[in-house]
């Protein structure tokens, strides 16, 4: 079971595909499907609330 998020409309910085980038919060990386290349995030547990009780947003 994966928990993989599919980051839409974001680029790779090493090849420059688009639509290819996945994050992986449980493992903190951002994986390029294309290239392979990953980045370590960190990730925010504020950001995966969901809309009811949402701390950004329209003000």
């Amino acid at each position: 079971m994966s928990l993989a998020h599919f980051l839409d409309d974001l680029r790779c910085s090493c090849c420059g595909a688009l639509n290819v980038l996945w994050l992986d919060p449980v493992r903190g990386f951002v994986e390029c499907h294309e290239c392979g290349q990953k980045a370590a995030v960190m990730v925010d547990p504020a950001d995966s609330l969901d809309s009811r009780w949402s701390f950004g947003g329209d003000w």
